[in-house]
């Protein structure tokens, strides 16, 4: 019993991480028995990892058609852009006030670094370079409770990032929007980085309601990564 509740555990981890990396795609089908070969586990340990995503809101089961991952749905997406945007501008203007030169400067070299290979169309280096920009900000704003709700978003602001750099438009694009933030925190500007953050935030939910509106290709489960 406790090999299987461990092998269920390990199951959903994997299966999860492959969902918001993309690796399983919105409406990619997924099979017990092919999970099952490509984890090394029985299929009872699948299924329960499986019947753990669906209650969590990643996949949906139909008896007619099988299990498949789900998207955020358009009201999903709304209402966590709404409090990600009260939180985060708040975060973020404290961060101008409270942010050490000595942090700043780190973050500047990241830009540096980071913002050249984005330019390139590097979505991860983007991706990276956002995640630090807003774990910067909660840190700084020195607020545990308001920290931990946003870090206990990290799954679903994870989906949306990833779901948003598919396209270079969006990494560009994300790449001026944080740049503008970045740029407010240099001048020590908080209305400026404030602002910026809100419209990040918003420009971020608005493309990725369009890239979830665009139909799909249902597309059998592969392996996860390891």
């Amino acid at each position: 019993m406790r090999e299987d509740v461990t092998s269920a555990v390990g199951a959903y981890r994997r299966i999860k991480h492959g969902i918001l990396d993309l690796t399983y795609r919105p409406g990619r089908k997924l099979s017990e028995t092919t999970l099952a070969e490509q984890l090394g586990v029985g299929r009872s340990p699948i299924r329960t990892a499986l019947a753990r995503l669906e209650g969590e809101g990643w996949i949906e089961v139909s008896p007619q058609s099988g299990t498949f991952v789900r998207a955020l749905s358009e009201r999903e997406i709304g209402e966590l852009s709404e409090l990600r945007g009260i939180l985060e501008t708040h975060c973020i203007g404290l961060a101008v006030e409270r942010l050490p030169d000595a942090e700043l400067a780190r973050l500047t070299a990241a830009f540096d670094e980071l913002g050249a290979r984005a330019r390139r169309g590097d979505a991860e280096a983007f991706i990276e370079l956002d995640n630090r920009l807003h774990e910067l900000s909660y840190d700084t704003a020195d607020n545990a409770l308001i920290a931990q709700t946003l870090r206990g978003l990290r799954d679903k602001v994870q989906w949306i990032r990833r779901a948003c750099a598919v396209s270079g438009s969006r990494v560009l694009d994300g790449l001026t929007e944080i740049e503008g933030i970045h740029a407010a925190l240099v001048q020590r500007d908080a209305a400026a980085a404030r602002a910026r953050m809100k419209q990040h935030i918003e420009n971020a939910a608005r493309f990725c309601r369009m890239v979830e509106a665009r139909p799909r290709r249902v597309r059998p489960d592969r392996a996860p990564p390891a």
